[in-house]
């Protein structure tokens, strides 16, 4: 199950990859264009408006998958296993219940954009799809978030040491069951 979540999330930094390469392309043809004809490409704004919030939602799975949020295990690393893999619980606890807020207010925000029917200003696309990818994107670290928690759990049970630490123990959650 780690390894399927942990392929899924490399899925979804790809199509983040892939949403940024786009938008990267189009910027490039608008400062070429620019420079060259004296003409912008129109609607380039639209187009950010809705690749953007995929781009930013296709990182977050990937990096809970892999252990790459924000924590401080200086602290873990410096006490015994135990205790520092109660340091690590409360950290990546943590991570879980901000990520269920973020889910929320997201999940809100995108209810009521489908509700109202948004388009861009230029174009006129909807905006709301990019928004219902965006919250799946991130409804998808919940579970990824709660495994990382399970493992934690199961760490402090063996009385491994918190993960990262000079003892070998791997960073990533998907290197557990290998």
């Amino acid at each position: 199950m780690i390894r399927l979540i942990g392929t899924a999330g490399n899925y979804s930094a790809v199509l983040g990859l892939i949403c940024l390469l786009l938008l990267s392309a189009a910027i490039l043809a608008d400062a070429l264009t620019r420079t060259i004809f004296n003409a912008p490409i129109y609607g380039l704004n639209d187009l950010l408006e809705i690749l953007a919030p995929v781009i930013v939602a296709s990182c977050f799975p990937v990096t809970f998958a892999h252990m790459q949020n924000i924590s401080i295990r200086f602290l873990g690393r410096w006490l015994k296993p135990r205790p520092g893999q109660l340091v690590e619980l409360f950290g990546q606890s943590a991570a879980l219940l901000v990520m269920v807020g973020i889910v929320w207010e997201v999940g809100r925000y995108t209810a009521k954009l489908v509700e109202h029917g948004q388009y861009t200003w230029l174009l006129q696309i909807p905006v709301w799809p990019s928004w219902v990818v965006s919250t799946a994107l991130l409804a998808f670290c919940l579970p990824v978030q709660a495994l990382v928690v399970a493992d934690v759990i199961a760490n402090i049970g063996r009385g491994d040491p918190p993960a990262g630490s000079e003892t070998g123990r791997p960073d990533r959650v998907e290197d557990v069951l290998r």
